[in-house]
């Protein structure tokens, strides 16, 4: 192997080391029909040796998305949103305004349904995914994707999706 090579592989897997865990959901934004299934998507990559622990969380929307489709939003989220492009009013505030409950849970082969969610369709896939049988009107919302482990505590450990069910 020459040096020029030797240095890049050096490279890489110092790079690789440094960023720690990360978390990646490939679609920012997934659209499901009433009563279909669903599968959302999470990859992760981490150093650690150790099982991960894979939990999704749900977290309704700030606002009803229904009122903006029916014209009826309310005043002043439009104002500030154009203030702060980055600010979403449905999706942004803290979670005391909102609906937060953990949907499932793996560790290794164990899979833990949170309560509201217990009696549904709903398992993991591939790697960190999450497959939701049928889907209900009161599935919209944002859904976070979070990887812990044990000795990889640095890097991003967490990313979302916003699913919207349709009619």
């Amino acid at each position: 192997m020459d040096r020029m090579s030797l240095g890049w592989i050096v490279l890489f897997w110092v790079t690789g080391v440094a960023e720690g865990l990360q978390v990646i959901v490939p679609e920012k934004t997934k659209k499901a029909m009433l009563f279909q299934p669903v599968v959302l998507s999470c990859r992760f990559s981490t150093s650690s040796q150790q099982p991960a622990v894979i939990q999704w969380k749900f977290k309704s929307y700030c606002q009803d998305r229904m009122k903006e489709a029916l014209g009826m939003a309310t005043a002043g989220a439009q104002p500030l949103s154009k203030r702060n492009l980055e600010w979403d009013p449905y999706l942004d505030c803290v979670d005391s305004r909102r609906t937060v409950r953990v949907v499932a849970s793996k560790q290794g082969a164990v899979v833990t349904l949170g309560e509201f969610y217990r009696g549904r369709d709903i398992t993991f896939g591939e790697g960190a995914e999450l497959k939701i049988g049928k889907v209900m009107w009161g599935d919209s919302g944002l859904y976070y994707c979070i990887v812990t482990t044990p000795d990889d505590v640095e890097g991003k450990n967490e990313d979302s999706v916003e699913l919207l069910v349709l009619e």
